[in-house]
């Protein structure tokens, strides 16, 4: 044994020497005068990828071992030094793992290439190993699959139905290799012997191996193929199946192409464009509509190439693992197993995007793959499982029956509501434990459904280590220990942080430099001790778009966005300093925005600075039949325009308008006709064309007041402490003081009590008497540094919001 392993360590150092990389000018080797591949070996020598031995000699009838066949293949990429030092570090881990360790520094380099490349799996390369195989002489049917690889053709071959063989001994060829020897001997790489045989088991010598080397690479050349690494790429793309390709003036062409999970782009090609088709050079012939296409931009956004691989393959199954970017499917009772890549789409629940949105902890049940003819997964929808989500709480209510509504303030600053089943998975600081309102600031990881997007699988608590929120206000690097100032915006504070010298700063998710930090970006920083040790850093403003799908009246009032995916947003809005609001690109205010809306809101530092909101049209109309009020809301009977009759429960987030003024729902009556913005079978927004009612007189408490238009949003409250928002018409009404002098409109205040005597013209109240019964004092000297209190019962209540400035 001792001796085998002396032997093996020798042939390994021989190995070693003989596949240094030669110097880019050819060499003249001892033993090759007049042999028959001498111009092949001379050649791949003078180009740097072919070398001899120590003593001048090739042995170009030597049998060639599975470790040199891998690295001749590795060379055919042609990747540039750099590059193969950037693969090399990536996959010198896994190398180190599976290479006996002698050859770790004289072959880990092309092996890395051809772990990357996929001319040998890391699976594959373990097998070897373990037989040790590496070192043994291969079989030239094996060489085939590796160089087939190489060439980019292996896709190709693996699509074929039929591969018929003329060798003389083809029927030795092992089913499995058949198409990677009839690929390469359809395209003339590989030829067979003065008797017309392959020998398929026998080994391939180091001249054979240098002439198909140098037969390989004079192909790609003529073909045009060169070696896409999606993850070496950062160049934006778009893909679809072609729908149309249209020539235009100076050999332009328009290419439709529509999305393999819906939309339909059109994209135009310059006449200078590269088409390749199955990785090969073409032309405008192999724009077929039905094929599947992927245009890959310049940095200027301009089509510089374009890539034509098939017709799609739609392949179901049930998922039973993703793992290092390979999913495995189970269909029809069979597996299949594809690699993602980053040139995909993906759709997991309802969330649309790439390749970041695969989580290998998600656990997905089900996925749909549409694939092109080279085997290359174009997109997948993948069902079930969950998403992660990350952030800071910042509210817990949990009900009686142990489920909890949690929001979550993400990284970036943005607020969501989540809610936790009481079945949920919890732990604490790593422990099975109980959420509670004290971890209100602590930090949470959350496993979210994908199929029901605000419900959360499992969540982890982390009350060991402290967040802060704020925004940058300077950022000193210049000394060390380097210092972060920000505002603090859970109290306004300005505090000054150290900074450890390893911390990780990343903008947007994305690593940069600590001297990249702006002023006025809004960051949370990870605390260990008293020292910073992750800077998280964002722009200081972000938008967010979605339909509202409630607005909550009240202090703060709270408006909820879903996004498109199903995530629900939430907004805290100060009805005393509102944002600036434009609804339908002309100034409006928060009584005007209706559930249904599609909006983009403006956050800057937690607070919404703008909502521009666009009316959703009713898509549905009728007449209340009946109106039934319970403990689960107020549904209504709805005969529909078409004659069929539905019923709806109008919950409290409901808009409901009349000409666009709010009113409150338990003012809905048999015979209204209404017209209703449906999401499902959900009601969003109703807006009321008539109704007559007799009520004379509301109190409540005032939300907003609208100087321009004379109106006022009231909060009332009946007799079974129902809350409810209508809009109070003040342009005709009298205004007083509970003490009995006179206001005007601008007097008012969110906050303040007001009774109310009017008529309803619709269901708009209009008032006729107005009279303040409780109300802020204004502040003064009188006040001191005291908070305000109301007049005239004196109870404290908290001073008011400071105004912002009107943005432009």
């Amino acid at each position: 044994m001792k001796g085998k392993r002396l032997l093996a360590a020798a042939l390994a150092l021989t190995l070693a020497g003989s596949m240094l990389t030669a110097p880019a000018s050819a060499a003249t080797f001892t033993d090759l005068n007049g042999h028959w591949a001498q111009a092949d070996v001379e050649y791949l020598s003078s180009q740097g990828l072919a070398s001899g031995y120590s003593d001048g000699t090739f042995k170009p009838d030597a049998a060639m071992s599975t470790v040199e066949a891998l690295l001749f293949c590795s060379r055919v990429t042609g990747l540039d030094a750099s590059t193969k030092a950037a693969i090399k570090e990536d996959w010198l881990d896994t190398l180190e793992d599976i290479l006996p360790a002698d050859m770790v520094s004289w072959a880990s380099a092309d092996l890395s290439v051809c772990l990357e490349t996929g001319i040998i799996t890391a699976d594959e390369l373990k097998a070897i190993c373990d037989r040790d195989g590496l070192l043994k002489a291969i079989e030239r049917e094996d060489v085939m699959q590796y160089l087939a690889r190489a060439m980019q053709l292996s896709a190709m071959a693996e699509g074929l139905s039929t591969y018929p063989l003329s060798f003389s001994d083809a029927d030795q060829v092992s089913s499995e290799m058949r198409p990677y020897v009839y690929i390469l001997s359809t395209y003339g790489v590989v030829k067979g012997d003065e008797q017309g045989r392959f020998l398929p088991k026998s080994s391939l010598n180091r001249a054979s191996m240098t002439s198909v080397l140098r037969r390989a690479l004079s192909f790609m050349k003529e073909r045009g193929i060169v070696v896409e690494l999606p993850g070496r790429t950062s160049y934006s793309w778009v893909g679809g199946t072609i729908a149309a390709a249209t020539v235009g003036n100076g050999g332009t062409i328009s290419l439709t192409l529509t999305e393999p999970l819906g939309s339909t782009r059109t994209v135009t090609l310059p006449a200078s464009v590269k088409i390749y088709e199955n990785n090969m050079l073409s032309g405008g012939s192999a724009l077929k509509n039905g094929s599947y296409a992927r245009v890959n931009m310049n940095r200027s956004g301009t089509a510089a190439e374009v890539r034509v691989s098939g017709a799609l393959e739609t392949v179901s199954g049930s998922v039973s693992g993703l793992k290092d970017g390979v999913l495995t499917l189970l269909t029809g009772g069979q597996t299949r197993s594809y690699q993602l890549d980053r040139f995909i789409q993906v759709q997991a629940g309802k969330a649309v995007g790439g390749s970041e949105l695969l989580d290998e902890s998600a656990a997905y049940s089900a996925a749909v793959c549409y694939v092109d003819e080279l085997g290359h997964v174009a997109a997948v929808r993948l069902s079930g499982g969950t998403r992660e989500e990350v952030g800071l709480l910042s509210e817990v209510k949990i009900s009686s029956s142990g489920a909890a509504t949690i929001q979550v303030v993400s990284m970036s600053g943005v607020k969501t509501r989540y809610t936790v089943p009481s079945g949920a998975g919890i732990t604490v600081d790593g422990k099975a434990g109980k959420l509670s309102t004290g971890h209100v600031g602590d930090y949470v990881t959350l496993r979210v459904s994908n199929d029901d997007s605000d419900t959360v699988a499992a969540l982890e608590v982390d009350t060991a280590t402290p967040y802060v929120q704020g925004s940058i206000k300077s950022v000193s690097y210049a000394q060390s220990p380097s210092k972060i100032t920000i505002t603090d915006l859970s109290n306004g504070k300005t505090v000054t942080y150290t900074i450890d010298s390893k911390a990780d700063v990343t903008y947007d998710g994305g690593k940069i430099a600590l001297s990249a930090l702006e002023k006025g970006w809004y960051v949370t920083l990870r605390l260990t001790g008293t020292e910073v040790s992750a800077i998280m850093a964002y722009p200081g403003s972000s938008t967010e778009e979605g339909i509202i799908t409630s607005i909550t009246y009240g202090t703060p009032t709270v408006l909820e966005v879903t996004r498109d995916d199903g995530t629900v947003l939430s907004f805290d809005i100060d009805l005393t300093d509102p944002p600036e609001i434009y609804r339908d690109d002309v100034r409006s205010s928060i009584d005007k925005l209706k559930n249904g809306d599609e909006v983009v809101v403006t956050v800057r530092y937690h607070e919404v600075s703008a909502i521009e909101a666009t009316p959703k049209s009713a898509n549905a109309t009728g007449v209340i039949k009946r109106v039934t009020m319970d403990t689960a809301g107020t549904t209504i009977d709805v005969e529909m325009t078409g004659g069929d009759t539905e019923s709806y429960l109008v919950s409290e987030g409901v808009s409901v308008t009349q000409n666009g003024k709010a009113v409150s729902i338990d003012s809905l009556k048999p015979g209204f006709k209404i017209s209703m913005v449906l999401e499902g079978d959900e009601i969003l927004s109703i807006e009321v064309d008539k109704n007559t009612t007799s009520a004379n007189q509301l109190s409540g408490t005032v939300l907003y007041v609208n100087t321009a238009s004379k109106e006022i949003l009231l909060q009332k409250t009946d007799t079974s402490g129902t809350t409810s928002v209508l809009t109070v018409d003040a342009s005709a009404a009298e205004l007083r003081s509970a003490a009995g002098g006179s206001l005007v409109l601008r007097d008012l205040e969110s906050g303040d009590t007001v009774l109310v005597f009017g008529s309803y013209d619709g269901l708009t109240f209009k008032a006729t008497l107005l009279i303040r019964t409780c109300y802020r004092k204004p502040w003064g000297r009188a006040a001191c540094a005291a908070r305000p209190f109301c007049v005239p019962c004196g109870k404290k209540i908290g001073a008011p919001a400071r105004r912002r400035p009107l943005r432009p």
